[in-house]
C-alpha cells in the first residue's frame, strides 16, 4: 500500500515536471513594498553629508549593513529580515530593509515602502553613487545603471506576473528575481509603484553595480585592501 502511493506521488511529480509545473522557491519571491501604516521611527536623523551619517549608524560590526547613503537624496539606517520573514519589510518610516534573499547569488537587495524610505527610491538617477555603509564605519559605493518599472498583475501577491512597462513583456516572479537580485555584484533597491489608486501597482527597481569611482572626500581615505565587491574605503 505504502508502495503504490509512493509511485502515485511520483507519477504526479514527474507529469508536474513534463509540464512545466513548479512551486515558486521561497528565495524568488518579489516582496510587496506598497503603502504600509507607519511605525516607529529610529534614533538617525537624515543628513546631507556621508561622515556624519557613519557615526550615526556604526555598531562596530564588520560584516552586517547598518546604512544606505546618496548624496542629497537618502540617509537610511538598513536592517535586517528575520531569518523566517523573506516577505519582510520595515514600517518604520526612516528605515531601509536588507533582503535577506538577495545574499546568496552574491548581490545586495534593499527594500521600503513607497509611502516611507522608499518614496526616495524614485529621484534615484543613473549614475548616482550608493554608498553602503557597514557597522565597522567602512562602505563600498555602487553606481546607477538603470532604474526598471513593471506592473504587478497580483498587485498584493509575492508570486505576482509582471509586465515589463517598456516593452510589455510579461514575466514571472520568479524571472523578475533573478534578473534583478539573482545577478552576482549587483546592487537592487526595491519600492512598489502606487498607480491607479493601486498602493502596490507595480514594483521599481533601481539597479547598480560596483562604482570605479573613488570617492571625492576630504573625510576618508581609500583602504588598501580590496574588498569582494565595490570599492571599499573607510574613515580616516
Amino acid at each position: 500500500m505504502k508502495t503504490n502511493k509512493f509511485l502515485r506521488l511520483l507519477n504526479i511529480v514527474s507529469l508536474m515536471i513534463m509540464l512545466g509545473v513548479a512551486v515558486l522557491p521561497l528565495h524568488a519571491q518579489i516582496p510587496v513594498t506598497g503603502g504600509m501604516e507607519m511605525g516607529s521611527s529610529s534614533s538617525v536623523t537624515t543628513t546631507s553629508s556621508l561622515a556624519p551619517f557613519i557615526a550615526q549608524v556604526k555598531n562596530g560590526s564588520s560584516e552586517q549593513i547598518t546604512g544606505l547613503y546618496i548624496q542629497d537624496i537618502l540617509s537610511f539606517p538598513v536592517i535586517q529580515q528575520p531569518s523566517d520573514q523573506p516577505a519582510y519589510v520595515s514600517t518604520n518610516a526612516d528605515q531601509i530593509t536588507q533582503f535577506g534573499s538577495a545574499s546568496p547569488f552574491g548581490s545586495l537587495g534593499f527594500l521600503a515602502h513607497n509611502n516611507l524610505a522608499g518614496s526616495r527610491f524614485s529621484e534615484i538617477k543613473n549614475g548616482d553613487l550608493i554608498s553602503v555603509v557597514f557597522g565597522d564605519g567602512h562602505f563600498i559605493q555602487y553606481q546607477v545603471t538603470q532604474t526598471r518599472i513593471l506592473q504587478a498583475l497580483e498587485p498584493t501577491s509575492t508570486t505576482s506576473s509582471f509586465l515589463d512597462v517598456t516593452d510589455n513583456q510579461k514575466l514571472t516572479a520568479q524571472e523578475v528575481f533573478y534578473q534583478t537580485y539573482g545577478v552576482s555584484d549587483q546592487l537592487v533597491l526595491q519600492t512598489c509603484i502606487s498607480s491607479q489608486g493601486i498602493d502596490s501597482w507595480g514594483r521599481l527597481f533601481v539597479i547598480a553595480v560596483p562604482s570605479t569611482h573613488a570617492p571625492i572626500t576630504n573625510t576618508v581615505s581609500i583602504v588598501q585592501s580590496a574588498p569582494r565587491n565595490g570599492n571599499m574605503v573607510g574613515p580616516d
